[in-house]
């Protein structure tokens, strides 16, 4: 709920907090009993909001994935809204929302899905439907194997598992992730950069680190990762920043990143 007049912020740092939040009303109180904190809070906000590694409208859109895995439909709405404002393609806001149901499942996409259309409007042609919109995806075992291999250097023992067990679920977890990181209109290394920041916001170091590496090899440097993943900050907390530094930092190890 924004505030107004007597309620609104009054400080440098309590206005460019609001220019990452719609301002709330715990904001202006906060502003008065812990004035410092305002401050930092709104140095990270200057961060995101801001053009830098990354575009404004990018961390924007990174924001709005976020917020749609911690439930909170009316923020999601907010980051769509201005991600649409500082330019990013709607095509690149609905690749988005793949990755994020291959990340966190079907509520977040479906919050980030209903946002996209009021941020963009209705979308303009009808969905593929019938047999042949999903003809002709040939998928098998070893050649699931095959793909992570190529991705991860070797097969992960959990790949390994899901193949023995139930090969038809690797099969359509091969198919999802080919899919999601790599064939949608958002770019590999923003779609990377995307799951760098909703898993450094659920706190999962070890997932940081596999986007990460997916990230530098297309082409992501160090301070994008940096940026991608200090955007959980203000919705996941400070604790949100040690797994994105850990996965950053173990990230290191891809050919090609810095020493």
């Amino acid at each position: 709920m924004t505030t107004t007049g007597a309620n609104a912020v009054t400080t440098s740092g309590g206005r460019r907090a609001a220019e990452l939040l719609p301002q709330p009303e715990w904001l202006p109180r906060l502003e008065g009993s812990a004035p410092k904190f305002v401050e930092g809070l709104a140095r990270v906000s200057d961060v995101i909001t801001a053009g830098g590694a990354l575009p404004a409208g990018l961390k924007s859109l990174f924001a709005a994935a976020i917020c749609a895995v911690k439930r909170d439909g009316d923020l999601v709405d907010h980051f769509l809204a201005a991600a649409a404002k500082q330019g990013v393609p709607r095509e690149h806001a609905e690749g988005a929302s793949v990755g994020l149901l291959i990340s966190r499942g079907v509520t977040p996409h479906a919050l980030f899905v209903e946002a996209t259309d009021k941020a963009y409007g209705p979308p303009a042609g009808p969905p593929a439907s019938g047999d042949d919109a999903t003809a002709g995806f040939d998928a098998d075992v070893q050649g699931a194997y095959s793909y992570f291999r190529e991705y991860f250097g070797s097969v992960p023992d959990y790949v390994e598992l899901l193949g023995d067990r139930a090969g038809k679920g690797l099969e359509g977890y091969f198919l999802m992730r080919e899919s999601s990181l790599g064939e949608t209109p958002l770019p590999a290394r923003d779609m990377e950069l995307l799951l760098c920041s909703v898993n450094a916001a659920e706190y999962q170091a070890r997932f940081v680190a596999i986007h990460a590496r997916g990230a530098r090899r297309a082409g992501a440097t160090e301070e994008q990762l940096v940026e991608a993943t200090l955007t959980a900050m203000p919705f996941a907390g400070v604790a949100s920043w040690l797994p994105a530094a850990q996965g950053v930092i173990d990230s290191r190890d891809e050919p090609g990143a810095p020493e």
